[in-house]
Protein backbone atom coordinates (compact mmCIF):
# COMPACT_ATOMS: atom_id res chain seq x y z
CA UNK A 1 0.00 0.00 0.00
CA UNK A 2 1.06 3.34 -0.70
CA UNK A 3 0.46 5.49 2.08
CA UNK A 4 0.88 8.80 0.65
CA UNK A 5 -2.53 7.83 -2.10
CA UNK A 6 -5.29 7.50 0.89
CA UNK A 7 -7.57 9.76 0.58
CA UNK A 8 -8.40 11.39 3.90
CA UNK A 9 -11.52 13.74 4.75
CA UNK A 10 -11.30 17.55 4.21
CA UNK A 11 -9.34 19.77 6.81
CA UNK A 12 -7.20 16.38 8.42
CA UNK A 13 -3.52 15.41 7.81
CA UNK A 14 -2.10 11.91 7.57
CA UNK A 15 1.56 11.55 7.95
CA UNK A 16 4.05 8.96 8.87
CA UNK A 17 5.86 9.18 12.04
CA UNK A 18 9.72 7.91 12.45
CA UNK A 19 10.89 7.72 15.95
CA UNK A 20 14.68 7.38 17.14
CA UNK A 21 16.38 7.64 20.20
CA UNK A 22 19.63 9.47 20.14
CA UNK A 23 21.87 9.06 22.95
CA UNK A 24 24.94 11.83 23.61
CA UNK A 25 26.94 11.83 26.50
CA UNK A 26 25.00 9.62 29.08
CA UNK A 27 21.67 11.44 27.95
CA UNK A 28 18.92 10.34 25.94
CA UNK A 29 16.84 11.96 23.63
CA UNK A 30 13.57 10.51 21.80
CA UNK A 31 13.41 12.47 18.29
CA UNK A 32 10.07 11.74 16.37
CA UNK A 33 10.29 13.04 12.45
CA UNK A 34 7.07 13.37 10.91
CA UNK A 35 6.72 12.75 6.87
CA UNK A 36 3.95 14.00 5.36
CA UNK A 37 2.23 13.40 2.09
CA UNK A 38 3.49 16.60 -0.21
CA UNK A 39 7.08 15.46 0.95
CA UNK A 40 7.79 17.72 3.40
CA UNK A 41 9.18 16.52 6.92
CA UNK A 42 9.22 18.03 10.35
CA UNK A 43 11.19 16.75 13.34
CA UNK A 44 11.21 17.10 17.55
CA UNK A 45 12.58 16.04 20.15
CA UNK A 46 12.68 15.82 24.18
CA UNK A 47 15.03 14.74 26.86
CA UNK A 48 14.42 10.65 27.47
CA UNK A 49 13.89 11.24 31.54
CA UNK A 50 13.26 15.04 31.75
CA UNK A 51 10.24 15.97 29.67
CA UNK A 52 10.41 19.64 30.60
CA UNK A 53 13.73 19.53 28.30
CA UNK A 54 12.80 19.64 24.22
CA UNK A 55 14.89 20.32 21.02
CA UNK A 56 13.20 23.24 19.06
CA UNK A 57 11.43 21.64 15.92
CA UNK A 58 12.92 21.77 12.82
CA UNK A 59 11.89 21.09 8.96
CA UNK A 60 13.20 19.69 5.70
CA UNK A 61 13.07 18.07 2.27
CA UNK A 62 14.12 14.59 3.71
CA UNK A 63 14.19 11.94 6.73
CA UNK A 64 17.82 12.52 7.55
CA UNK A 65 18.07 16.44 6.57
CA UNK A 66 15.59 16.52 10.46
CA UNK A 67 17.66 13.99 11.63
CA UNK A 68 20.84 16.02 11.73
CA UNK A 69 19.36 19.09 12.09
CA UNK A 70 17.84 17.92 15.51
CA UNK A 71 21.09 15.96 16.49
CA UNK A 72 23.03 19.05 15.79
CA UNK A 73 20.92 20.92 18.23
CA UNK A 74 21.38 18.24 20.78
CA UNK A 75 25.26 18.63 20.34
CA UNK A 76 25.12 22.38 20.96
CA UNK A 77 23.45 21.92 23.90
CA UNK A 78 25.76 19.39 25.71
CA UNK A 79 29.07 21.05 25.07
Amino acid sequence: MEWKNVKVPSGSKLFKAHNFTFMNKGHSWRLAVDEFSDGTFSGHGEHATDRNTFVESVSGRALTDCLNALIERIQNRNP
